[in-house]
């Protein structure tokens, strides 16, 4: 579950953009998915500057799939503050990994059992079916 971090301010920088947001550790989909909005470039390799109010970058962010998870707040001047929130999107967990020479059905010599299946003994081979 990848997290993202938000920084913004209520107040306005100037009249020409009055709000930017930066957000760091998007991946390239969600990117993609923001494009809609205009955006002021790059501050770093991971953090992407958007001209855009903070709640409706929130919003559009959670829209994609991410939710709150933290929030701050730090006085930089002494009638601005800077805002962050950290994001974070859940993934379904991944389809467990099976090799060409797994199957569903695992065959194993089970010699000590096959005497108390009565009737179902098969030369000392059973089959046990794995849950999905």
């Amino acid at each position: 579950m990848p997290y993202i971090l938000i920084r913004g301010n209520l107040a306005s920088y100037g009249h020409k953009h009055p709000f930017r947001v930066l957000v760091s550790g998007l991946k390239a989909a969600d990117i993609e998915q923001l494009n809609r909005f205009p955006c002021g470039g790059y501050s770093d390799e991971s953090t992407v500057v958007y001209l855009q109010h903070p709640c409706v970058m929130l919003t559009a962010l959670e829209v994609l799939g991410y939710r709150v998870v933290a929030s701050s707040s730090t006085a930089v001047k002494q009638d601005y503050n800077e805002y962050m929130w950290t994001m974070r999107k859940e993934f379904s967990d991944p389809e467990p990994y099976l090799s060409e020479t797994s199957s569903a059905v695992i065959e194993r010599d089970n010699l000590a059992n096959s005497g108390r299946e009565g009737g179902n003994y098969n030369g000392g081979n059973s089959k046990i079916d794995l849950p999905e």
